[in-house]
């Protein structure tokens, strides 16, 4: 089972100006956070002709940030109304240049009240927050994280095509849809048996379907978005 990260309650601000990593997550204290809360004020909505892709921006007073969703959970977006005030949580993602929030749960506050509270428990929860980790021990965790994936990169066998050792499961999956797809879409189980580890494929392509950059235009096959 993937493990379930905690959804940390959030100003909007330290999530879109925070420093997002290359494995998603976003620097929040001593915290690396994958999963946020944010309450704020509906102020933009928009759903394709398709009902394929739909947003809704939120405003918490401190910044504003997209809440994006794909086809299979669009309903999230579509019961919103511009001026809801919601209580959203959800994955933080990023693309080019943009940080947003992939929704898992959407409910509509009818107390305004809700969003006094929530600021106070901002201000609360900064306070009793620990300082940052120096610099000089945040970079020794990662010298040893760093050590630890390259031995074990080192000791995986290189599928076809492959012709580095540094490219992450990720690329790998990714790079593998592009050569496999000859326009109807890659076959999984090529992919599995490339890769040679199916959960790490079915991990990467439950993530890439859920940012939206992945669908199935029919079992058993994956296909990038354009």
């Amino acid at each position: 089972m993937a493990k379930r990260w905690t959804a940390y309650k959030m100003a909007i601000t330290d999530i879109v100006n925070g420093n997002f990593t290359e494995d998603g997550f976003v620097q929040f204290g001593t915290l690396q956070v994958n999963r946020v809360r944010i309450l704020g004020t509906v102020v933009s909505k928009f759903i394709s002709d398709s009902k394929k892709y739909g947003f809704f921006i939120i405003d918490d007073g401190t910044e504003t940030i997209r809440v994006r969703s794909f086809e299979d959970q669009l309903d999230l977006v579509e019961k919103v109304k511009i001026g809801n005030i919601v209580d959203v949580i959800g994955r933080i993602r990023k693309y080019e240049d943009e940080i947003y929030v992939i929704p898992e749960i959407v409910v509509i506050i009818d107390n305004p009240n809700w969003e006094i509270l929530r600021k106070l428990e901002l201000i609360k929860q900064k306070k009793e927050m620990p300082k940052t980790e120096s610099k000089v021990e945040t970079k020794k965790e990662d010298e040893v994280v760093e050590e630890v994936i390259e031995e074990e990169v080192v000791e995986e066998k290189l599928p076809e095509g492959q012709t580095t050792l540094f490219e992450s499961p990720r690329q790998k999956v990714v790079n593998l849809i592009k050569e496999l797809d000859k326009g109807e879409g890659a076959e999984v189980s090529k992919i599995i048996e490339k890769i040679g580890d199916e959960k790490v494929v079915e991990s990467v392509l439950t993530d890439l379907m859920n940012e939206g950059e992945l669908f199935e235009p029919r079992p058993g096959k994956v296909k990038l978005l354009e």
